[in-house]
């Protein structure tokens, strides 16, 4: 990954830098290892774990290098030191997956790539991740030219780190008044490592999407790297001993993904097998042996692909992504793997040796010398610039969207009316662009609890001050997708809605087996309705579906909890199951495609499954929309020039707030009928 200089200080923390080849090796086999995992397995291997312990130890190698030099670290001289490492080539690689990426994909992904080139740029792009990857409207979208930046902005924070910890270390040093700073620093990161290590096990396992992105979960790795450079020159082996623990290190390593689906299980503790085969390597590389791993790591070969290999990582990537996107195709041939593999070796060798050696090699008196910083600017700002740009065209469009919104043209539901009925077929809104963040505004405001949750979030909209009546929209992704209809005229109607929406959380009493968090959530939401005493509950009545399952039990029993509590329900039935992601499929095979529709009787049967249900609380009032998003045997992506969903059963706020006049009819008869308010108006 990110270049670091393979001689390092001796590790007894003396004497001249001693060149380990070997370490280009292992770094060569790890890069590798990502590539043929990532092309042909799509698994994750433990190759980047491997990069993660060798940036820990080159980076205490090198700090500690500079206090046995200078008596100290200058912070600024340090940082920028590694941008003239990082920066080159991972900006040449970022501009052009810019370029690439405006004329290539397709426009419904490239809210997402801007957003995420963004967060590569500035080195962030694992929290990115991080947050995507519990978002259960993003968990199934393409993965951008850029995600594998995730482990260089990791990296990058971890690079930040580690100077306040050698810097907390000469502290305690000079405090304590003794010569030697390993001892300290050892300390450190043991403390670092425990912690880390004890989070990473536990967050793995309470939520292994946010783990694998989370920095805390994975500085243990770069700790144990560190560690592993401090007490090295200890550790004493014989030949046979040496050759045998190298070998076995090198096996591991190579067999942990085929042996292992750890995609699903990292970085916990199974990830001690990747990150320990790479401490066994380098032991038996600082004890050698005749036949040690390290005679083939370290030969001429290896050391060379090792030199190439954080070109050869930023590389491979986009051109697999691209592929995909060229080939229309969800694997990749042999051939054409090895195509991508030899494609990216030619280019990390242009990079590097074109863009990334001539900045890494500058003479300046320091690192944060103007003529370095200059050169850095000059690789950021054309990154910067073009996807402001291309920010700004998609912005431009979404206030077109917005006039266009208000036409008869795209009259959405209400086609199915009437008045609308002759409406000619125009390019649709949202545009491709725009369509996935087409979503309800709890999904934006903080209000909408994101599937880790587990306490009922309370938001107010509306009319809040002097309302006639209180409703609470109350359930999952499916209720809160409604909240656009109803958020169009209830500051008009005077009512007072509170939202308790979270994702993949059904309001039901029934166990929702991928989702503990939701099972949590559903202790307390019965409570939380009660304490916001409102007249009247809006949520589903039913889940969408391909087959006929029915009225949940624990939906049924939900509801008897509230007619117990005198507290009467707005009941909709879901909406649409489609076979495909809806955005990606118009763009791919057009609004008319066979591919992009699906029959209304296999996801919206004649007998719904409240009409099925024979004991129908008596609290319940049910409400069934179908008629205005669907045709009479089929149901289509593009209703009224307006496109229904974000993905294949989330509608988007555009097309929903087309069925307000539907939604406002209903609930207003039921709540002047439940209720007559205190004060009339004019």
């Amino acid at each position: 990954m990110s270049h670091t200089t393979t001689p390092v200080a001796d590790t007894a923390g003396k004497g001249p830098k001693k060149f380990r080849p070997e370490i280009e090796g292992l770094r060569a086999v790890a890069a590798l290892l990502v590539a043929i995992y990532h092309i042909w397995l799509g698994r994750v291997s433990g190759g980047v774990d491997v990069f993660f312990v060798v940036s820990g130890f080159l980076i205490t190698a090198s700090l500690l290098s500079r206090y046995r030099r200078l008596g100290s670290v200058n912070f600024f001289d340090y940082l920028f030191g590694l941008f003239k490492r990082l920066f080159p080539a991972a900006f040449f690689v970022l501009a052009a997956v810019t370029i690439a990426s405006y004329f290539f994909l397709p426009s419904v992904r490239w809210g997402q790539t801007i957003q995420e080139l963004f967060a590569s740029a500035l080195y962030f792009q694992n929290w990115e991740l991080a947050f995507s990857a519990v978002d259960y409207l993003d968990a199934g979208n393409d993965k951008s030219p850029v995600q594998h930046f995730w482990a260089m902005s990791i990296q990058a924070q971890f690079y930040v780190i580690w100077f306040f910890l050698i810097t907390l270390a000469i502290f305690w040093v000079k405090r304590s008044k003794t010569e030697d700073i390993r001892p300290k620093l050892l300390a450190i990161f043991i403390t670092v490592f425990i912690p880390s290590f004890a989070y990473s096990v536990w967050m793995t396992g309470h939520n292994q999407p946010w783990a694998y992105f989370d920095t805390f979960a994975r500085v243990w790795e770069f700790s144990l790297g560190g560690i592993l450079f401090l007490v090295i020159s200890k550790i004493r082996l014989a030949p046979l001993a040496s050759t045998i623990v190298g070998w076995l290190g090198l096996a591991t390593l190579v067999s942990t993904g085929l042996l292992l689906d750890v995609g699903g299980v990292f970085p916990g503790y199974v990830a001690l097998l990747p990150t320990f085969a790479a401490v066994m390597i380098l032991v038996a590389g600082e004890n050698g042996s005749a036949y040690g791993v390290e005679r083939l790591l370290g030969s001429k070969p290896l050391a060379k692909l090792g030199s190439l290999s954080y070109g050869f990582y930023l590389w491979h990537w986009p051109l697999l992504t691209f592929y995909y996107v060229w080939k229309g195709a969800t694997d990749v041939s042999l051939a054409d793997g090895v195509g991508i593999i030899l494609i990216s070796l030619a280019l990390s060798y242009v990079t590097t040796s074109i863009i990334e050696r001539p900045v890494r090699t500058l003479k300046t008196k320091t690192n944060y010398h103007p003529k370095v910083v200059g050169t850095l600017i000059a690789f950021m700002l054309p990154v910067l610039v073009m996807n402001v740009a291309w920010q700004a065209k998609i912005e431009a469009e979404q206030s077109e969207q917005l006039s266009l919104a208000t036409s008869p043209d795209y009259p959405g539901g209400l086609v199915f009316t009437d008045t609308f009925a002759n409406t000619p077929e125009l390019p649709y809104i949202p545009f491709d662009a725009d369509i996935v963040n087409d979503r309800s505004e709890p999904f934006w405001d903080g209000c909408h609890a994101p599937v880790p949750e587990t306490n009922v979030l309370t938001c107010d909209y509306g009319e809040t001050e002097d309302p006639l009546y209180k409703v609470a929209l109350v359930g999952g992704s499916h209720s809160s997708h409604w909240h656009p209809a109803l958020n169009t005229f209830i500051k008009d109607e005077r009512i007072h809605l509170v939202n308790m929406t979270k994702s993949a959380c059904r309001f039901s009493t029934g166990i929702i087996g991928n989702y503990p968090e939701c099972n949590e959530w559903n202790t307390k939401i019965v409570d939380a309705i009660v304490e916001a005493d409102v007249d009247l509950v809006i949520t589903m009545a039913d889940i969408g579906h391909q087959e006929n399952i029915g009225v949940p039990e624990g939906y049924v029993e939900r509801f008897k909890q509230l007619e117990a509590l005198d507290i009467p329900i707005f009941a909709i039935r879901d909406t649409p199951f489609f076979d495909n992601r809806v955005p990606a499929c118009l763009a791919e095979f057009g609004r008319n495609a066979d591919e992009c529709s699906v029959d209304r009787e296999k996801t919206l049967p004649a007998v719904s499954d409240w009409d099925q249900l024979a004991d129908k609380p008596s609290n319940v009032y049910y409400y069934d929309y179908s008629d205005y998003i669907c045709e009479e045997d089929v149901c289509r992506p593009v209703i009224g020039n307006v496109v229904g969903y974000v993905d294949s059963n989330h509608m988007t706020k555009s097309f929903n707030e087309t069925l307000a006049p539907f939604v406002r009819e209903d609930l207003m008869a039921l709540l002047q009928q439940l209720k007559q308010p205190a004060t009339q108006t004019d």
